[in-house]
């Protein structure tokens, strides 16, 4: 890796009053704010985050009061740059807080809900920029200003176990409906939903990356004694989702929609009532979104993010609520349910899980990575992605997706 790619950029927020400023209005003032780095390597690789505490007052007259926030900025080093192309990423993940989501809402709205039943799937945004300067299309000020969830309660299931069936049902019910409003723009709104698909296409991705990705993920199977009588089958499934899977290929009519495309426990968060049940579910990180199938998202979610994957009811019971729920929303906003009966489901679900195999091989791989135990560094992060080989819990993990496969015939 070139001495370019690794050099780290010193990234910081400055200037915060102008962007607050556009939600608060011109009255605002921002007495002081400290940032603080939100997530160690690891954690996160398309971005800096900063957890932000703000002082803010509404007007010369007005009492201080505490804002808490996150900025969401470029990432540090040219290699993770180039890797997710930031400037895009940005612009996506900007256009889903501006645009997509306010138009699901205001279709909502249009079939009869009220304001206070719409998918209010977002944390708070306080607006964006793409640089400080008017003659620069992006820089290292880029940002995206939201509100920390955490400071209102929300948090993530752990990553290295996933949710538990309370946290899977509620995500897997968000899930369906996330999905069947992109349908029903698409359905609805067709003209609007081209503009959609223009603006989810996935980042340039460099094969030849991947291709390392495979050789190692196989002889990993290989050398496993509870795996190698299924390393050919892996093979297989592992040669089709480079082959037909990657995320640059047109989804099949009529499973297509706009998908999170990076649905796992880190960019999903929850909350508790005052009885401990949870109430409500947030997604954060829609840098990657895609114009794709559902069905991938799905079995992405389900066995790389769930601790339930291993009983096997719970998986069939949250596939059940996933049709379920996204039949409910298809007819809720008045959209012809036929081209996706049960029947239709299960058949796409089988096809797609196989092409979603390497990803989610690999993903089990990165989530099951211990940040406190290893030397993953942004300087080093490049080396360390092609030779890190997993650790005990990955193989478990491993173990239980493939068994699940293989007796279902998803590969």
């Amino acid at each position: 890796m070139s001495n370019d790619q690794q050099e780290l950029k010193t990234i910081e927020l400055h200037e915060l009053q102008p962007i607050l400023s556009r939600t608060f209005g011109d009255r605002l003032i921002v007495v002081r704010y400290t940032t603080e780095n939100l997530l160690q390597p690891g954690e996160n690789y398309g971005s800096t985050i900063f957890s932000v505490h703000a002082v803010i007052k509404r007007n010369d007259e007005a009492e201080e009061e505490d804002l808490y926030l996150i900025a969401k900025m470029p990432p540090p080093t040219e290699f993770q740059r180039q890797i997710f192309d930031t400037p895009f990423t940005f612009k996506k993940e900007i256009f889903m807080y501006e645009d997509i989501v306010p138009y699901y809402q205001k279709l909502e709205e249009e079939m009869g809900l009220k304001e206070n039943e719409v998918f209010d799937i977002l944390p708070k945004y306080y607006k964006s920029r793409l640089s400080l300067s008017p003659n620069v299309e992006f820089d290292d000020n880029a940002v995206i200003l939201m509100e920390n969830l955490r400071a209102r309660g929300y948090y993530n299931s752990n990553r290295a176990t996933g949710c538990d069936l309370e946290h899977s049902r509620v995500a897997i019910r968000a899930l369906a409906r996330f999905h069947a409003l992109g349908m029903a723009t698409k359905y609805k709104r067709p003209e609007y939903f081209e503009v959609l698909k223009e603006r989810s296409k996935c980042v340039e991705i460099k094969t030849e990356d991947f291709e390392h990705f495979r050789e190692d993920m196989l002889k990993r199977i290989a050398e496993d004694p509870e795996l190698s009588v299924y390393v050919d089958r892996c093979d297989t499934a592992i040669r089709d989702s480079f082959k037909y899977g990657f995320w640059t290929m047109t989804p099949d009519e009529p499973w297509s929609t706009i998908i999170h495309a990076d649905f796992w426990v880190n960019n999903i968060m929850f909350h508790r009532d005052e009885n401990d049940h949870v109430d409500d579910i947030k997604f954060v990180d829609f840098q990657n979104y895609l114009f794709f199938s559902p069905m991938r998202e799905l079995v992405f979610f389900l066995f790389s993010s769930t601790e339930v994957v291993s009983s096997e009811d719970h998986i069939e019971e949250l596939i059940d609520l996933y049709h379920e729920t996204f039949i409910a929303v298809l007819n809720r906003m008045g959209c012809n349910t036929e081209p996706f009966t049960r029947e239709k489901f299960d058949a796409k679900l089988l096809t797609d899980a196989r092409l979603e195999s390497m990803h989610l091989f690999f993903m089990l791989k990165i989530l099951t990575l211990n940040v406190q135990e290893t030397e993953l560094k942004h300087d080093n992060m490049k080396d360390f992605m092609m030779t890190y080989q997993g650790n005990q819990l990955f193989i478990q993990r491993l173990r239980t997706v493939i068994f699940y496969f293989i007796k279902h015939n998803w590969m």
